[in-house]
Order: C-alpha cells, then structure tokens, then sequence
C-alpha cells in the first residue's frame, strides 16, 4: 500500500505548533504551496516539503521581499525614523532622520548591515582622529612656520659645523639625505645651539620620544659644539 494522503488539519496543526496560521483550506500533494501567515504577521506561502525540512518564514529570516512595517520596526530599534512608505526593492534607497535629526536616504541593504548616517559618521570619525588621537600628534606643539632668520645661510653654517654628517651616534645609516633639527622643538629658536644635523631617517625618529631625544641632542651638543657654537652666532653680521 502506499503512503497515506495528509489531510488539512494535520498540516494545520503542524503549522500551529510553531504559531503559524494556515490559510490555505484545501492539501493536494507536498509540492502544493500553502498560504501562511507567521507569528510576526507576515503573510507567504511554502509548500508541505520544505516546511517539514525547516524552511519558514523568510521575513524573518531577512531573506525575500521584506514588509514595510518590519523595516520601520528595524529603523526604530536604533532610533531612526522610516520617512518612506512603500518598499520597492533594495536597490531603492528608503528615506529617514537619525537621531541627530539629519535627513538622508539609504538603500534597505546597506542599513540592515550595519550603514548609519554619514554626518554622524563624519563627527565620530573627526572626533577619534582629533588631538591625541590624530597620527600626526605631536604633544600639542603647532605647525607653526619657521623663523626668517632659518635661511639657507645658516643651514649651511651648521652643515659645515656638524662635518656634513648625522651627529646621531645611534643612526641607522638608512638615509643620505641630511636635514637640520630643532632640538627643543621650536622653530623659531634658531641659535646654533638648538640646531643639530641629522639625516632623514633620524630627523623622522625624532618625532617620537620626543623628551628622549631632547636630551639626547643637547648632550651632544654641549660636548662637541659649545665652543663652535659660540664663534658663529654672529655669522649673519
């Protein structure tokens, strides 16, 4: 004998036990789709086989057509109005406010996975990167210009002081391009005394550490330059 026919109050039943309501009135065979609404109100259809392997409601699951009403119940959840009525696909971008109060649109897509409104975004962002956050902090010291008097005259006085070599004596030697630095960090002090040769590399490891480095230069330069130093603070007379 075969497998007996299921009538319709069985696959009712099945459907009730999970709090679904079926709609449909009559079974014919497994393949049949049968009209459903879930327990979150959203009406679909599957047929007798796949509900039996697992597969529901796809509203619920996020696949499929979603309703309008789960899609301002999802916008709510993170205090975000829904301004747009109608849901056409996800390709169609849904107007809404944030809780800012910025007005902007936003494909279905995008802000179920996670997008939120760009201006938001923007002052978040600026916020992190601003003061001790900004990669190129450096202690609170402005990019001020430097002095008139950091001419091309007296870079050359304190290459030719320093032997046209980086006076780090823990250099790298990665670098031949030499540079003049500002022991203290201040640009517009320009005596010889604040200045010391480095190469690139060194000039550029400087930026960190900073009081380390303060300390190292100046002990360098109090014990082979102080004398130097001396005869050329009137080099530009």
């Amino acid at each position: 004998m075969g497998k007996k026919k299921l009538d319709i109050e069985f696959v009712r039943s099945e459907f009730e036990k999970e709090g679904y309501i079926l709609l449909t009135n009559e079974y014919i065979n497994c393949y049949q789709k049968l009209d459903y609404i879930c327990p979150r109100g959203h009406e679909h259809s599957i047929c007798w086989t796949n509900y039996q392997q697992g597969h529901q409601c796809p509203y619920c699951d996020g696949q499929g057509k979603p309703d309008i009403f789960v899609i301002k119940e999802f916008f709510e959840k993170y205090d975000y109005k829904l301004l747009d009525n109608k849901y056409i696909n996800d390709a169609h971008k849904l107007r809404y406010r944030c809780p800012e109060y910025h007005e902007h649109s936003m494909r279905w897509g995008n802000f179920r996975n996670g997008k939120r409104c760009p201006e938001c975004s923007k002052v978040k962002q600026n916020l992190q990167i601003t003061g001790e956050n900004h990669y190129n902090w450096k202690g609170g010291i402005t990019c001020d210009p430097y002095g008139l008097e950091f001419n091309k005259k007296l870079k050359t006085v304190i290459l030719k002081r320093d032997n046209y070599q980086c006076q780090n004596t823990d250099c790298w030697k990665t670098s031949k391009r030499l540079t003049i630095h500002h022991i203290d960090y201040n640009k517009k002090n320009c005596w010889p005394e604040n200045l010391i040769t480095l190469c690139n590399s060194c000039n550029v490891r400087a930026n960190k550490n900073r009081d380390h480095w303060q300390k190292v230069y100046n002990g360098i330069m109090h014990v082979e330059n102080g004398d130097i130093n001396n005869r050329i603070v009137s080099y530009n007379k």
